[in-house]
């Protein structure tokens, strides 16, 4: 390196393709450092990159357009210190940094440390003050990334990069790291300058990566990234609201953000990988589709509340829950049954699938007439609702649109791909709330746009799955599929399993009806406010018990099985109640005092949904074992209570009255699921020792059976405010995930494209589970 003489035992990679513009003071800045040495793995650049790195004494190696993650490794195996930073060609390092960081490094013992990133745009446009002011504003900066990077050479060389990733395989190292055990952090000592590109296309392909990156990194960590689908929404909601506060002209910045970033998302999980997804794998993704809707939920009836008055909210709210009902009543099991008999069809189901929407598409019209009806004889509540043609034709809409979503998603757990449900979640909770946005825009404030907004929403759903069987050969055979005969033999093992799902369910979508004739439509407002982030929790539950399900009758149960699934659901439950506690009364006081007065309902709703637990549990158990007529005349019993003396309680004691009830109802129903479990987990510990010693082989189609009575994006997309996540309201909403810069791809939404450096590196948002931080 010619007069260049080593102070620093420590070896430098930069990563550059068409750098030309940035790499000289990047390297200026290094070379003042004296690294050991300094190596530019180049990646076929047609401008003078190669040049300006051999000029500044640097070895220049080629990865012959391999891209990003093999460049860097090609670096790392080719370097001669114990330790390697990776330094992007968008940072440039203050004097004295690296010196910093390597004893920062050694003095904690850390396996990787990466600098605080500053950033700045590189010009004084506007898409590179808005790329750097959204990663100014996030966590991301606290999270640990590789742009900037001292590693130990040797667990680099041990984990390395997946360099068939083409963008985002810096999450996907992290997750590894943290899965290993290894200490990581990130400096809040010592920063670098950390530069972005000032100009539209290069914000467009940062995000176009970042999306593709996310989808890639979710598909092969399903179980611990199957939430970055939710990312890019809750970045933008939390972005969104800053800049609202401190820099409204970065708001388009935001809607550009969200549709590259999903756009990209989808792109690549519309592409067929040719092989489903493990059990595990698929209750991952059905638990992002049900959690993915519920930020744009809230913004929906946000929204809704303030383009409606509470009576007309009611209403509104009150037509939804009957839309719900007639879903849930609709399916007929069909969807249960779909899980049992398409993996054993010849033409990969076609024709079931056909089957299958037709008879719950026709089902749920005559039963969207028959609630219509009881509803209209009742005179009062939801029945007025049916004098409006317009009203009446957007309910049966959305039950229709929404049964066929629900379906669909049936359809992809049989496949093995649940995945499509997230994506079919989250186009239909995007749609709904744009709908709703835009109807507020052009000063159209009526009920029948907030049931209209569902249902488009639904249908975008329908279209979008119906157009994901067709790019995997399972388009529906609609010509055979009016047959009779398969929708017989769908309904022949459905409708069993169905009266357990719609005794459980039915009364949570009867009560806003009650509600409404009792109270009348500003009460049915206030009361679906509150019940609906209440069912935001009970989420946890009902997750618990699936999964219990799914386990002991995949043949994959273990002695405590039961105990541990008790366990997880009480505490995730806990959890996700006191969130709801806290923040409940803030966002029911966001809406307006109307519902600010609800949420004296929440303490009494909470410790309901911690006895839901139990019962779900038991649930889960009865399904596995085969006791299904068990569990339905438990929770037959418990809908009795609640919607028996339903409407003399809200007449006597109103909406408290209603809540008061419907937590008896629980308890009532958990006391019995703790005196039966007492019974029967003494013999399924039994059962679970017996099968360890004989299991063995693949499990069979009973797994895809009894993976969910609720897979996915129908019920749980129709907007609902939501209760705050774990992860949802915390570190994952302002994650700033595409803030910084990256090596960028030609087509990002391709997986064999050439990638090219823009100085752009993914500053990947997933706040690290082991990542211990540096010394403040």
């Amino acid at each position: 390196m010619g007069a260049h003489v080593s102070d620093l035992d420590v070896s430098v990679v930069v990563p550059a393709r068409n750098a030309a513009r940035w790499l000289g003071e990047c390297l200026e800045s290094i070379r003042a450092a004296k690294p050991r040495e300094i190596i530019v793995v180049d990646g076929c650049s047609t401008d003078n990159t190669v040049e300006i790195a051999r000029s500044m004494g640097a070895r220049v190696l080629s990865d012959e357009g391999r891209g990003l993650p093999a460049a860097r490794m090609l670096g790392v195996r080719s370097a001669c210190s114990d330790v390697v930073a990776l330094i992007d060609a968008d940072v440039v390092l203050p004097a004295g940094a690296l010196g910093g960081l390597l004893d920062e490094f050694h003095a904690c013992g850390y396996d990787g440390l990466q600098f605080a990133l500053v950033s700045e745009a590189d010009g004084r446009g506007y898409w590179g003050a808005a790329l750097a002011w959204h990663h100014l504003h996030s966590r991301v900066r606290s999270w640990f990334g590789v742009s900037a990077t001292l590693m130990r050479r040797k667990v680099l060389l041990s984990v390395a990069f997946d360099d068939t990733f083409r963008s985002g395989e810096d999450i996907e190292l992290r997750i590894r790291l943290e899965e290993a055990g290894y200490r990581l952090g990130v400096s809040s000592t010592t920063a670098v300058r950390h530069r972005f590109m000032d100009s539209f296309d290069a914000a467009r392909d940062q995000w176009l990566q970042d999306g593709a990156g996310l989808a890639r990194t979710i598909r092969k960590h399903p179980r611990r990234a199957g939430w970055l689908g939710v990312l890019p929404l809750l970045a933008t909601i939390r972005g969104i609201g800053l800049s609202l506060l401190h820099a409204p002209r970065f708001l388009p910045y935001w809607v550009c953000f969200l549709v590259y970033n999903y756009r990209s998302m989808f792109g690549e999980f519309l592409r067929p990988s040719g092989t489903g997804h493990s059990v595990g794998g698929n209750a991952a993704w059905l638990s992002a589709a049900r959690i993915a809707p519920m930020a744009t939920g809230f913004l929906f009836w946000a929204l809704a509340a303030i383009m409606l008055p509470p009576a007309q909210l009611g209403m509104g709210s009150a037509v939804v829950a009957a839309a719900l009902l007639t879903v849930q009543l609709g399916m007929l099991g069909i969807g249960q049954a779909t899980l049992t008999l398409l993996p054993e069809q010849l033409d990969g189901g076609r024709r079931l699938i056909a089957s299958s929407l037709l008879t719950v598409g026709v089902a749920t019209v005559v039963l969207a007439g028959g609630v219509a009806g009881v509803t209209y004889a009742l005179g009062s509540g939801v029945g007025v609702a049916w004098n409006d043609p317009l009203l009446t034709g957007m309910f049966v809409a959305t039950a229709v649109f929404a049964t066929a979503a629900y379906q669909l998603d049936h359809v992809g757990v049989a496949q093995e791909r649940s995945d499509r449900a997230l994506v079919r979640s989250l186009a239909q909770s995007l749609v709904q709330l744009a709908v709703l946005a835009l109807a507020l825009a052009a000063g159209v404030r009526d009920v029948a746009v907030v049931v209209a907004a569902v249902a488009t929403g639904a249908l975008a759903s329908v279209i979008l799955g119906l157009r994901q069987l067709n790019r995997t050969g399972a388009a529906p055979d609609w010509k055979h599929g009016l047959r009779p005969g398969p929708a017989l033999r769908l309904l022949k093992p459905g409708l069993p399993n169905h009266a357990l799902m719609l005794a459980d369910r039915a009364p949570g979508y009867l009560l806003p009806l009650v509600v409404a004739a009792t109270l009348g439509p500003a009460a049915t407002a206030s009361w679906y406010m509150v019940w609906m982030m209440a069912s935001a929790v009970f989420f946890f539950p009902q997750s618990s018990g699936f999964s219990l399900q799914t386990a002991l009758a995949g043949g994959r149960s273990k002695p405590g099985l039961v105990s541990s699934a008790l366990k997880a659901s009480l505490v995730l439950t806990v959890v996700a109640g006191a969130m709801l506690l806290i923040a409940g009364p803030y966002l029911l006081g966001f809406l307006g005092p109307a519902y600010a007065a609800t949420a004296i309902l929440l303490p009494v709703l909470v410790p309901a949904l911690l006895l839901g637990c139990v019962t779900q549990v038991y649930y889960g158990l009865c399904r596995a074992q085969g006791r299904q007529a068990e569990a339905t005349a438990v929770a037959v019993f418990a809908a009795v209570l609640i919607v028996g003396p339903a409407s003399l309680a809200a007449r006597e004691f109103g909406l408290l009255g209603v809540a008061a009830l419907w937590s008896a109802a629980q308890a009532s129903a958990a006391l019995i699921a703790v005196w039966r479990l007492r019974v029967l987990m003494p013999a399924t510990a039994n059962a679970e020792q017996g099968a360890g010693r004989v299991r063995a082989g693949k499990p069979a189609a009973r797994d895809r059976v009894t993976m969910t009575s609720e897979p996915a994006s129908a019920v749980p997309t129709v907007p609902l405010p939501p209760a705050p996540q774990r992860h949802a309201e915390t570190e994952n909403g302002d994650a700033k995930h595409g803030g910084t810069k990256r090596m960028e791809t030609k087509h990002a939404e391709t997986k064999h494209t050439e990638t090219k450096h823009s100085g752009a590196k993914y500053g990947g948002p997933v706040p690290p589970a082991v990542v211990h931080r540096g010394p403040t």
